[in-house]
């Protein structure tokens, strides 16, 4: 009886040892997922527009042309204008800049394991994981590009 009991013994004991290993590497691997959000490319997007239609992953964005790229100064100094505009004084201003704007719809299909990235919601400027599937019509989009026209990054910022 004695020499039933320990081959079972062992054989559990490397069962749950193989079942441990196989759930704790399971956890390793999603949490660091879940923190490297890659941050978006250091030059300005290839292309900026609204999505005009989706149908699985290919979207169509009507990408803005000729648009002027503000500096960081520019940037924070029309942030600041703005801030102080009511809500009805800012969507006017949005539009009036949205009106003067060319487009040019493109269509685009976007690869398995591209980054999809959104604001936090928090104002902090942080940026959180986003899913293809929060791309919709409407939404507003920056892409960025390599230099063969593959996409690198997207970033949703707002709808």
């Amino acid at each position: 009886m004695k020499k039933i009991i320990a081959p079972i013994i062992l054989i559990l004991v490397v069962v749950g040892g193989y079942f441990f290993y196989t759930q704790t590497s399971k956890v390793n691997n999603v949490s660091e997922e879940l923190l490297t959000i890659k941050t978006s490319p250091d030059r300005p997007a290839e292309i900026n527009g609204l999505i005009t239609s989706v149908l699985g992953n290919e979207i169509k964005v009507a990408n803005e042309i000729d648009r002027v790229i503000l500096t960081e100064e520019e940037q924070a100094a029309k942030k600041a204008a703005t801030q102080k505009l009511s809500p009805e004084e800012r969507a006017a201003a949005r539009e009036a800049e949205k009106s003067g704007l060319k487009t040019e719809e493109i269509s685009l299909i976007i690869p398995v394991g591209i980054p999809v990235v959104k604001g936090s919601g928090d104002a902090s400027g942080n940026v959180i994981n986003a899913d293809i599937a929060d791309l919709s019509k409407g939404i507003y989009v920056s892409i960025w590009t390599d230099s063969s026209g593959k996409l690198e990054y997207v970033k949703i910022k707002g709808s």
